[in-house]
């Protein structure tokens, strides 16, 4: 197919209609954008684990996009919607970050200032153990994604289970404190199957301080010598 492109200031561009784009985004539409953070590994190994552990929820197709970055399509909704409420997920004991595939959204998982994270709340109250509860409680992290389905469908009530898409700059909490009607206050108790690293001088997710490249690197030397260079 050829198509002819678009002359600007004696430049060729190429400039799709939009239904080029709605057609290709409907392709994806059922998709998860898998970042391995920590380690990276091979796609093919990455493919055969993911194939143990979700091909019983339904086919799905795996798709390299970078080191450590993969795109994992369904079929249909259904079973992306499954594995992504019944995480965490990891391969070979490294946290696998999900996110539902969107248009535009960066495939670069060093550009998250943000990261899908999953959240234990015990101590809440049965009033509020509803999606508009938990959402007002869960927000106090960053905005809830999806509850597992024991929360969903109230099975047990010792704890919640939600996934928080939390902010790189978030401290990461024991307890929050919850209002009541009446104004009295309970607090909450908060707990994370796995935390992610943090870099508060970059301000994202993926890397600690200790391993940022940002990070001053101060050599020890005998005090004589340091006296011996400040002299110099």
């Amino acid at each position: 197919m050829f198509f002819e492109p678009q002359i600007m200031d004696g430049v060729p561009k190429a400039r799709p209609p939009p239904e080029v784009a709605e057609t290709g985004a409907k392709e994806w539409e059922n998709s998860i954008v898998a970042f391995l953070v920590g380690k990276k590994l091979p796609g093919k190994s990455v493919k055969e684990i993911l194939s143990r552990k979700w091909g019983p929820v339904g086919h799905f197709s795996f798709h390299m996009v970078g080191s450590g970055v993969f795109m994992v399509k369904f079929d249909n909704r259904q079973p992306r919607d499954c594995v992504l409420a019944n995480g965490p997920w990891d391969v070979w004991g490294y946290h696998l970050e999900l996110r539902p595939w969107r248009k535009d959204m960066s495939l670069d998982l060093g550009d998250c200032k943000s990261m899908p994270v999953w959240v234990k709340l015990r101590n809440v109250p049965v009033q509020y153990w509803n999606k508009v509860g938990l959402s007002y409680i869960a927000s106090v992290f960053g905005k809830q994604l999806h509850m597992d389905t024991n929360t969903t469908h109230r099975h047990a009530l010792m704890f919640a289970r939600v996934c928080v898409d939390m902010p790189a700059t978030s401290s990461f909490r024991d307890s929050i404190t919850l209002e009541l009607v009446d104004g009295s206050t309970i607090s909450v108790g908060v707990e994370y199957p796995w935390k992610p690293n943090t870099c508060t001088l970059c301000k994202v997710f993926d890397h600690s301080n200790r391993s940022c490249p940002r990070a001053i690197i101060r050599e020890w030397l005998p005090r004589p010598v340091l006296m011996a260079q400040e002299k110099a």
